[in-house]
C-alpha cells in the first residue's frame, strides 16, 4: 500500500502551520501583484502526516549503453591468446631477472629486530 503524501510550507516566516493533501503554493508566503498574478511563488514541500519534511531519494538516471561501451566490456572479460600469454611470461621473466640483479648478494649481515615488546609497554622511561 502506498504511503499517503502530505504537503506543508517550510518557509521560516510562514504563519500557516497546516498540512495539506495537495501540493500547490503557500497562500500566505506567495506574493501576488494587484491583478492577482503570482510574483514570487513559494511551493509547499512533501512531508509526513506530522509535518516533518521527507528526504527525497535522488534516482540516478542511467545512460544508454553505446557500442563502444559494449566492446570495452567484452574486451575486459576475454581470455588472452597464446601469443599474448607467452609475451606476458617473457616480460615477467625479464622483470624478475632485473630485480634479482639489483638485490644485494649477502643480506644476512643486516640486523633484524627480534625483540618483542608487549602491548602497552611504553617506549620511554617513566618519570
Amino acid at each position: 500500500m502506498r504511503m499517503p503524501v502530505f504537503w506543508k510550507c517550510v518557509n521560516e516566516d510562514c504563519q500557516d502551520d497546516g498540512v495539506y493533501n495537495y501540493k500547490g503554493l503557500c497562500r500566505t508566503c506567495t506574493q501576488y501583484d494587484d491583478k492577482g498574478k503570482v510574483v514570487n511563488a513559494v511551493a509547499r514541500v512533501k512531508t509526513t502526516k506530522e509535518g516533518t519534511p521527507l528526504v527525497s531519494n535522488k534516482v540516478e538516471t542511467r545512460k544508454a549503453v553505446t557500442l563502444q561501451d559494449f566492446k570495452d566490456f567484452r574486451r575486459q572479460n576475454r581470455r588472452l591468446t597464446h601469443k599474448q600469454v607467452e609475451a606476458l611470461k617473457a616480460a615477467q621473466a625479464h622483470t624478475l631477472g632485473q630485480a634479482q640483479q639489483d638485490m644485494p648478494e649477502d643480506v644476512s649481515d643486516t640486523p633484524i629486530d627480534t625483540q618483542v615488546m608487549p602491548i602497552g609497554e611504553s617506549l620511554g622511561e617513566e618519570e
